[in-house]
């Protein structure tokens, strides 16, 4: 991804004018270490955690930013919004309860990864609401390439201290490709409508996830995705849906 960001940052920039103030860069330095605390903790909660699970349990991010817009940065939610910010709480609690109970390292993890993803978008978003200019997609994709260099600069230094086998490079590509363009996707989205509806969007990914294990189940992949009961894949799908019933009623009250 820091190569990814190094290319796209060679791409942008005739178009694009980085406000180099100190704001700006001590937003960066927060990114990079939040990000990097969020994606340890995430890759450690899977160890805990089956990633359909895990995946829904994040829409409770939700929670942890609905808090930090009333609290820190003073605004206030109003009528459907305060439901749709509960309806996506219940689908992503009441996902956890189709697949047994959650240890505490797990839970642990968990809280660690919501927390720091939280503060991440927050900064993000102030990164790409700085930027100079109205053009918010090539703003948004400049942000993804600054923040994404100076955070696979930082996280490189790991390499270092481990073996990195070319099969392991292999392997990391296509997490690396996906993931650096949900981003990409995610930043402009950010910029566009907020972050805490565009997290309430993002929680979608719940449903998706329910789609996907069960794809994996049907290719036989059980390594990837335990088999549980048909009663639990109910409930599981049910609740994905409650989140999308959220994105509604957000999108409403606007």
């Amino acid at each position: 991804m820091c190569l990814f960001g190094l290319v796209t940052l060679g791409v942008t920039l005739p178009f694009v004018r980085f406000p180099l103030t100190w704001e700006f860069l001590v937003l960066l330095a927060a990114f990079v270490a939040a990000s990097n605390v969020g994606y340890f903790c995430f890759f450690r909660a899977l160890h805990e955690i089956e990633a359909s699970r895990l995946s829904s349990l994040l829409g409770l991010k939700i929670v942890v930013l609905a808090v930090v817009s009333i609290t820190l940065l003073h605004q206030p939610l109003h009528g459907l919004q305060y439901l749709a910010v509960g309806l996506s709480t219940v689908a992503a609690v009441g996902m956890n309860f189709t697949g047994g109970p959650l240890n505490r390292r797990g839970c642990l993890f968990l809280l660690l990864t919501l927390l720091a993803y939280a503060t991440a978008d927050l900064v993000e978003t102030r990164m790409i609401l700085r930027m100079p200019g109205d053009r918010l997609f090539l703003n948004s994709i400049a942000v993804t390439g600054a923040a994404f260099t100076a955070l696979g600069a930082v996280s490189s230094l790991a390499l270092f201290r481990m073996k990195c086998s070319r099969a392991c490079f292999v392997d990391a590509v296509p997490y690396a490709v996906s993931w650096y363009l949900a981003m990409i996707f995610l930043f402009a989205s950010f910029g566009a409508i907020g972050v805490l509806f565009g997290n309430i969007i993002q929680a979608s990914r719940g449903l998706i996830s329910v789609l996907l294990g069960l794809l994996l189940l049907k290719a036989g992949l059980d390594k990837l995705e335990p088999r549980v009961g048909a009663k639990a894949w109910t409930r599981r799908t049910i609740m994905a849906i409650l989140m999308l019933a959220a994105m509604t009623l957000y999108s409403l009250a606007k």
